[in-house]
């Protein structure tokens, strides 16, 4: 659930309609981009897409291209991914090892350039799910992120098969 002594819960109200898209995707659990070798799987590329799409657009409004994001794009999301991370929703970055030593201590410095190709931990799923039903049921997004989700479920099972001494 979202809530500590820290820190209010949130609902997906409280966060902006990027943010929300943001933490629905991650919430998918897709496959990397770089692991499947597509670029279209990219977290970046899904998520511009979806917010497009929900808010009327074209589906290329936040693209540079057929599988890359526009450079402003790219800042927007870096941002909203650094202020889920500054609410303790999502962590960009592995706490510090003296973090785990003292609990009390400061929260960890969030990254300064987000790798879209890696995936943060989602400390609130509770959220990220709603945000994630919220994707779902918007009627223009759900076609092309049920194809994402599709597409990187065959890959996960492809992955599996051909090794799955890697996910033991």
């Amino acid at each position: 659930m979202s809530g500590s002594p820290d820190r209010p819960v949130l609902r997906p109200a409280d966060l902006s309609a990027l943010e929300r898209t943001y933490l629905g995707v991650l919430d998918t659990g897709m496959v990397s981009a770089r692991l499947a070798g597509d670029p279209t799987l990219s977290v970046d590329y899904v998520v511009a897409v979806c917010l497009a799409l929900r808010e009327g657009k074209s589906p290329g409004s936040y693209l540079a291209g057929e599988a890359e994001t526009a450079g402003a794009f790219r800042l927007q999301l870096a941002e909203a991914a650094r202020a889920l991370d500054e609410k303790g929703v999502i962590a960009l970055a592995p706490p510090p090892p003296d973090l785990l030593l003292a609990p009390g201590g400061p929260p960890p410095v969030a990254a300064q350039e987000v790798d879209f190709e890696q995936r943060p931990k989602i400390w609130d799923r509770y959220l990220a799910h709603a945000c994630l039903e919220e994707l779902f049921a918007d009627g223009r997004v759900y076609p092309f992120l049920m194809g994402k989700y599709q597409d990187s479920g065959e890959l996960w099972a492809r992955l599996y098969t051909e090794r799955p001494e890697r996910f033991l």
